[in-house]
């Protein structure tokens, strides 16, 4: 789709083309609207949109707002998927920019503008049975979000958990659903007992952000640009896997990303953002830095253990497996029980043909 820009950016003295683009390539589209407007742009931002149907009926119904149009196309892939900018009247400026479009503006009160945003939100993808964390990526302007979906786990809780484990569940996300509180959950066990699946589970349940902080992240906590994205992501639940190398006490000293732990969940920040911090490791939970498990800063834990032989064994039916057991087994065992087999020692073995 062309179309004929009507009008041409008229830059003021200082301003170079070459500032239209960032060292990535990508629209500085702030430049771009001082030089077509003379002026500030405000802006609002608008993410889960069906892409797609966005690209194709936005100049359908806007033609005759239209002023210009500018696109960053990579030829392998369709026009809609790539970076694009309507320029309209009334000062307004429509950029599409990765998995997100941007409202620019300057006149608050305007019809047009109001049709533009009554047409973006409208098309919002619609709610499906889907769940969705967030990964921290690093972009132009610094550290951002980037959703992934999956379909919600349907799990039944207490034939995967060993008994108590709905008490603690309903406890648990009662008090992540809060609103703007801090605090920090620990979730512990060996490998394979089901952490990972809970939290994936989690996501389907809560109406907040759950953003997962990859391990290398993790290690900058203290980093002045993470600081930043906490700033504007307060009131967030925060998922850090395999936290041991952030939390284990070590001789009574401490790493200023533990320190910064600290502060999210019972500190300064810890007031101010609300954010909440779940915590997966398998050490045992006596080698955790005592501060952690203060009261007011832990908000709740449990411990992950290998399933009863008699849950085992429910587990290994449903599958018709034709395994028994008459030990202890991690959900990883239970659900990958043919590749366990391969690997197992024979003069050990837990499982057995029924």
């Amino acid at each position: 789709m062309n179309f004929k820009n009507n009008i041409e950016p008229s830059f003021v003295p200082g301003f170079h083309l070459n500032s239209l683009f960032d060292r990535w390539g990508c629209f500085n589209v702030d430049i771009l609207y001082m030089g077509y407007f003379n002026a500030v742009a405000s802006q609002q931002k608008f993410a889960d949109l069906d892409l797609e149907k966005f690209y194709s009926e936005f100049a359908k119904v806007f033609e005759d707002k239209i002023l210009g149009y500018h696109v960053k196309k990579d030829s392998s892939e369709e026009e809609w998927k790539s970076d694009f900018i309507y320029v309209l009247k009334n000062e307004l400026m429509v950029s599409k920019e990765g998995e997100e479009v941007t409202v620019f503006f300057s006149k608050e009160h305007c019809k047009l503008l109001q049709e533009v945003i009554d047409f973006t939100t409208d098309k919002r993808k619609k709610e499906e049975d889907k769940a969705h964390i967030n990964l921290i990526i690093m972009k132009p302007h610094g550290l951002d979000n980037r959703k992934i979906d999956f379909a919600k786990p349907e799990l039944h809780l207490k034939k995967i958990y060993n008994d108590g484990f709905e008490v603690f569940h309903a406890k648990m996300l009662n008090i992540l659903q809060e609103q703007n509180r801090s605090g920090l959950h620990l979730l512990y066990g060996k490998p394979g007992t089901g952490k990972s699946t809970y939290i994936r589970y989690l996501c389907g349940q809560i109406k907040k952000d759950i953003i997962f902080l990859p391990g290398q992240m993790a290690q900058n906590l203290d980093n002045i640009a993470m600081t930043r994205y906490l700033m504007d992501n307060a009131n967030c639940i925060l998922v850090i896997e395999d936290a041991e190398e952030l939390i284990v006490s070590r001789d009574q000293q401490r790493n200023s990303n533990l320190a910064m732990i600290l502060n999210i969940t019972d500190g300064i920040l810890g007031e101010s953002l609300g954010i909440q911090i779940i915590a997966t490791f398998n050490t045992d939970v006596k080698n955790i830095d005592p501060a952690l498990k203060r009261k007011g800063r832990l908000r709740s834990a449990f411990e992950f253990k290998a399933l009863s032989p008699e849950k085992a064994n429910v587990l290994l039916r449903e599958q018709h497996t034709g395994y028994a057991t008459e030990e202890e087994m991690t959900l990883a065992e239970i659900y990958n029980i043919s590749e366990e087999e391969q690997y197992k020692n024979p003069e050990h073995k837990a499982v057995g043909f029924r």
